[in-house]
C-alpha cells in the first residue's frame, strides 16, 4: 500500500464531515463529546497532532472504517463506466450536495449494511444493483435527472483496474 500523508488524511476527514452537512459542533455532539468541536476543527487544519485512538472515534462518528481514510489502491484508476460498476466512494463524498447524491449513498449504504463487506474506499456494485438505481431515478420525484447512467457519468466516480 502506497504511503498516505496526514494532510491527505486531514482532508478525507473534513470532506467527509461536510458531505455529511455536519458543522464542528454537530460532529462534536455526534461523537457523543468525545472530539470537541475546537479539537475536530485543530485536527482538519492540521494544528493539533492526531492520535490513533482519536482518529478511530473520528473513523467512528463518520461511519467509515479506518482504511477508508488510509487506503490508496494504485490498481484503480478513473474509469468510464462498463458492465462492472466500481465506485471511488471518497470521490462520491466529495460530490455537491443533490438528490441524486443522497439517493446513491442511501442505496450503496444498504448494499454495505447487507454485505457487510465495505472497506470503505471503493464498493463494486453488481448489474442487478445497477438496474435498481436505474428504475429509483426514473421514478423518483425528487431526482432531477432521470437517467442514472448519464448522471453517474458525468460525476467521474467510476474506477476501473489497471
Amino acid at each position: 500500500m502506497a504511503s498516505i500523508d496526514m494532510d491527505e488524511i486531514r482532508r478525507r476527514i473534513r470532506s467527509l464531515r461536510i458531505s455529511k452537512g455536519w458543522s464542528l459542533s454537530e460532529f462534536a455532539e455526534r461523537s457523543g463529546g468525545q472530539v470537541t468541536a475546537i479539537a475536530m476543527g485543530s485536527y482538519e487544519r492540521g494544528g493539533r497532532t492526531l492520535s490513533t485512538p482519536k482518529l478511530l472515534v473520528i473513523c467512528h462518528t463518520l461511519g467509515v472504517s479506518l482504511i477508508h481514510l488510509l487506503e490508496f489502491d494504485p490498481q484503480l484508476i478513473q474509469g468510464q463506466l462498463s458492465g462492472r460498476h466500481i465506485y471511488d466512494l471518497r470521490k462520491l463524498q466529495q460530490l455537491t450536495p443533490s438528490s441524486e447524491k443522497s439517493q446513491l449513498i442511501s442505496y450503496i449504504e444498504e448494499i454495505i449494511r447487507i454485505r457487510g463487506d465495505w472497506k470503505g474506499a471503493v464498493l463494486s456494485l453488481r448489474a442487478s444493483d445497477v438496474e435498481s438505481l436505474t428504475r429509483i431515478f426514473r421514478v423518483s420525484h425528487e431526482i432531477n435527472c432521470v437517467d442514472y447512467l448519464t448522471w453517474l457519468a458525468e460525476q467521474e466516480v467510476t474506477l476501473t483496474k489497471n
